[in-house]
């Protein structure tokens, strides 16, 4: 967690250190949409703050996108796997959507190499709250996952039970110009093993049955883009759509199974790309705790695609909101 918090305190300094020397007071009368037209765009905003879809941390906002993570992990006992979680977010109403998804995993372990699909999931996401001024939002996610029969690579109980309270929220009240690109981003959830199994539904923990759990991911961004669009500091065309952000989970175990109160997670340190249609991330991930998700450090890209954007510059109309 020391490690954790010096990279956070340094992205911090990073962000102070450029915009101190950039030589640009925030500009007087900023155009509505900025330079890069995103604030006119289909992407869920809060006031004028457009929150990063997080890899770690749960997104509070109302979307329709596509979601594609690959990535490659070391485990334990000189294993390794490959791993694709996939999921579809449709937006239902303005504070409503259902999201869909499955992820596919390759194992590599010494004389196996068993793959397929992991699990399935659906979820339900509630909007229940916004405030545009202060930049806020919140919400509720109910999200259930089950095994998909690939006995090989699926792990643990039959079924898992997931409840989320989602907050977003971006520092673009404050009085000084250059920590108003800052926001947050958290969530806290129940994590409810439903059946008997080795492990909890993967991919949370390695080794021990942590059963039940408690979750808290919080993620801290540095947005480029409010900095150019918002307030008014021009950024180089090749900056001015990027956040730079720490991500941190945490699992507390809460069963009385022998781990009561241990917990383990890791820290994710990420650059995301964001477009009217799509977002890039790439992330370097490292784990602490005695039983992590996964061992020593972890490379990834995260590809998300905002298809009512793209759908309407082909000429279609996904959903009226």
């Amino acid at each position: 967690m020391k490690s954790c918090r010096f990279h956070a305190w340094l992205l911090l300094l990073f962000g102070f250190v450029v915009l101190t020397h950039a030589g640009v007071a925030e500009a007087d009368d900023p155009a509505p949409e900025g330079s890069t037209g995103l604030l006119g765009s289909s992407l869920a905003k809060a006031g004028d703050r457009i929150f990063i879809e997080p890899l770690v941390a749960k997104d509070p906002d109302i979307d329709n996108q596509v979601t594609a993570v690959p990535q490659y992990v070391s485990g334990y006992h000189r294993s390794s796997s490959f791993e694709l979680p996939f999921t579809i977010e449709k937006r239902l109403t303005p504070s409503f959507s259902l999201q869909v998804g499955t992820q596919y995993e390759q194992l590599f372990a010494p004389g196996l190499a068993p793959g397929g699909l992991e699990y399935g999931e659906v979820q339900g996401k509630y909007l229940f709250y916004v405030n545009a001024p202060h930049e806020i939002m919140a919400s509720f996610i109910v999200r259930v996952l089950a095994l998909t029969g690939m006995h090989d690579v699926g792990q643990g109980p039959p079924a898992q039970v997931n409840s989320y309270l989602l907050f977003s929220k971006g520092f673009g009240d404050l009085p000084v110009w250059w920590l108003r690109p800052l926001a947050v981003q958290a969530d806290v959830a129940g994590l409810v093993p439903i059946g008997q199994g080795q492990e909890p539904l993967a991919p949370f923990l390695g080794l021990a049955n942590f059963g039940d759990m408690l979750r808290f991911d919080v993620a801290v961004e540095y947005s480029l883009l409010y900095l150019n669009d918002v307030v008014g500091l021009r950024m180089p065309v090749i900056l001015n759509q990027v956040t730079p952000a720490v991500e941190v989970r945490t699992l507390t175990n809460l069963s009385a199974n022998g781990y009561y109160g241990q917990s383990a997670g890791y820290a994710s340190y990420e650059v995301n790309y964001q477009a009217s249609w799509y977002q890039v991330s790439v992330a370097y991930q490292r784990s602490f705790g005695p039983d992590a998700p996964f061992r020593g450090a972890s490379w990834l890209v995260y590809v998300t695609y905002f298809y009512d954007d793209l759908l309407e510059r082909l000429g279609f109309n996904p959903t009226p909101w």
